[in-house]
């Protein structure tokens, strides 16, 4: 294999003690490269085979062989030497390729001038349109005459007509019957008092406040109306909780006048300090105006709480009342008409009900309105009543109702 021939010389500065080389032995031939070839003649790369002699057989030429490296390796003459090989130098030109058609002249462009186009005075042809078309004229002061005319007399001939027109829809009154009069509600001396209960708020304000501040039953007694009759009442009943002397009645308060058994009555509504609502009643007595204690409290001989349990006095219960639809084999549909009773704190309720026909449930029936055209108002309807315990078998919650004692809870 051959090797590069190198010196023994080293330069002292690129001796690197690390790197210690072997010795020379006798077998190496680097000094002396030429006596290794046994001959001045140098070792040459085979010529270049030609397509002729590839295609020759390998009997014509013993010489012809590849290439071959080591010491076996033939020595090529001198007259193979004289055809070095072919060397290509690469450098940095670029070589450029040029294209087989060639490239399109550009054309220079061409600006060519059009001049303005003159409008001439030509007339337009019509397409359908009258020649006096767009053009506004004016019209015959006769012509506006005459239609305005004729409106009026279209108008004063239709209002002529109606009558005949409408006798034809009108209300014809059939043999015997009566002509309805509408008559007022109140007398005018009923509506003299109501106009003056109007005036009454600030007073009724300062009456239910002295009430809701009382803290003895003296000092109830002047406020309310038939002071002797409900004294015993008062008693056996606690007293609330009273307000502050500071307190007011909101200015929300709500003021209402009615008409209760032919008497002045007013209604003062309104919400307290810890968000719960009063409905103080007040009656114009001797042109006074007093609180009726049994209506602003709710009064009943016996509470809800009692009647639930079929206990208590059932003579004088207020509460409000409304038609319902509850029937049990005890009480029928097609006997007795079912109420709700509710109490006056509309936390309790009770189930009440009248025979029909009599006189319990005609005067139940009035209170809703129920007649043959109109029919029952669902809303509730403030109420005193005289209830009766139920015949055996009933819930103990359901009441027949024996007497209505009066509308509203404001005793007559």
């Amino acid at each position: 294999m051959v090797r590069p021939v190198t010196s023994h010389r080293m330069d002292p500065i690129l001796i690197d003690p690390n790197n210690h080389a072997p010795e020379i032995t006798p077998d190496d031939a680097w000094g002396d490269a030429a006596a290794w070839h046994h001959g001045a003649r140098a070792r040459m790369l085979p010529a270049k085979k030609s397509r002729q002699d590839a295609s020759l057989p390998v009997s014509v030429s013993k010489h012809l062989m590849g290439l071959r490296l080591g010491t076996d390796a033939p020595i090529r003459s001198s007259e193979e030497a004289s055809s070095p090989l072919e060397v290509h130098e690469i450098n940095g030109a670029v070589v450029r390729l040029v294209t087989e058609v060639p490239a399109v002249t550009k054309v220079a462009r061409q600006f060519t001038f059009h001049a303005k186009r003159v409008e001439t005075s030509e007339v337009r042809p019509h397409q359908g349109e009258g020649t006096a078309w767009g053009h506004s004229r004016k019209q015959s002061l006769r012509w506006l005459l005459v239609s305005s005319a004729g409106v009026v007399t279209l108008v004063a001939l239709g209002l002529l007509l109606l009558p005949w027109i409408n006798q034809a829809n009108a209300v014809r009154r059939l043999p015997g019957q009566d002509a309805l009069i509408l008559e007022s509600d109140e007398p005018l001396e009923d509506l003299e008092s109501l106009n003056q209960m109007l005036t009454f708020q600030p007073a009724a304000e300062q009456l239910f406040r002295a009430f809701a501040t009382a803290t003895t039953v003296a000092d109830i007694l002047p406020l309310v109306r038939d002071a002797k009759t409900v004294l015993p009442l008062i008693r056996r009943h606690p007293l609330p909780a009273p307000l502050s002397k500071a307190w007011l009645p909101p200015s929300d308060t709500r003021w209402s006048v009615f008409t209760s058994h032919g008497k002045p009555c007013a209604l003062l509504e309104g919400s307290l300090p810890n968000f719960s609502t009063f409905s103080a009643c007040l009656v114009l007595t001797d042109n006074q105006l007093l609180l009726d204690w049994k209506a602003t409290t709710g009064y009943g001989t016996a509470t809800f709480d009692a009647l639930k349990k079929n206990l208590g006095d059932p003579d004088e219960i207020r509460g409000k009342i409304q038609k319902a639809g509850f029937f049990t084999a005890i009480f029928p549909e097609a006997t007795y008409q079912s109420y709700q009773f509710v109490s006056p704190t509309d936390d309790q309720s009770i189930w009440c009900y009248a025979r029909r026909g009599e006189a319990a449930q005609a005067a139940l029936d009035k209170l809703f309105g129920d007649g043959e055209i109109l029919t029952a108002s669902g809303e509730a309807q403030k109420v005193t009543l005289r209830l009766e315990h139920s015949p055996p078998g009933a819930l103990s919650n359901q009441w027949l109702v024996k007497e209505m004692l009066h509308q509203d809870w404001i005793t007559p």
